[in-house]
């Protein structure tokens, strides 16, 4: 069983239950975790750099000064997570994952990728969301403020609303019908 205060290198664990459990301090580098439960984990100063999470329930993990460093979580359930909270995110992916009232405010994420994830109720406020990938991505109820989404791709994404008067999103890439909805803003018709 993983425990805080520990150090776990080049390990792969599976269908392990960790809801609740303590990994306070604890360093993973190059682990990967498939089919694990982490709802109600502390993570608060743990460090995870080069791990993977495949189809893992993240779920009202404790983030408090934790590190997350070339982590990639793929078709994960991530639940009431605030990323803001984080000491470091640097080069992180989401794919194909459920993110539902996650906070990422304040927060240096150029080039993150969110593909194919289904994001719900997320906040990015005041978010560097430069170059990140948002392609297939369902953004339904997501809010973008005063967040910077320069070059990032949204193609094929759906349900997002943007205002372009309060977020910079220079040489960032759409498509259509969805395009439609960045008009929303600017209080026009269309027939």
């Amino acid at each position: 069983m993983l425990k805080h205060e520990s150090s776990y290198e080049d390990q792969t664990f599976k269908v392990l239950d960790l809801g609740g459990v303590s990994l306070k301090k604890s360093v993973f580098d190059n682990v990967a975790f498939e089919s694990c439960q982490f709802v109600k984990s502390d993570c608060e100063q743990a460090q995870f750099n080069g791990c993977r999470f495949k189809n893992c329930n993240l779920s009202l993990v404790n983030l408090k000064g934790c590190r997350l460093q070339q982590v990639i979580f793929e078709e994960c359930k991530i639940v009431g997570l605030d990323f803001y909270k984080c000491d470091k995110i640097l080069h992180v992916s989401f794919l194909k994952s459920i993110l539902q009232t996650c906070n990422f405010t304040d927060l240096k994420m150029k080039g993150t990728c969110f593909s194919g994830s289904k994001l719900r109720e997320v906040y990015f406020t005041h978010t560097d969301l430069s170059e990140a990938n948002f392609a297939e991505t369902d953004l339904q109820g997501t809010i973008f403020h005063q967040c910077n989404l320069t070059k990032s791709d949204f193609r094929h994404a759906k349900n997002y609303v943007i205002d372009l008067q309060v977020n910079s999103a220079k040489k960032s890439r759409f498509s259509f019908p969805e395009a439609i909805s960045l008009l929303k803003c600017f209080d026009v018709e269309i027939s």
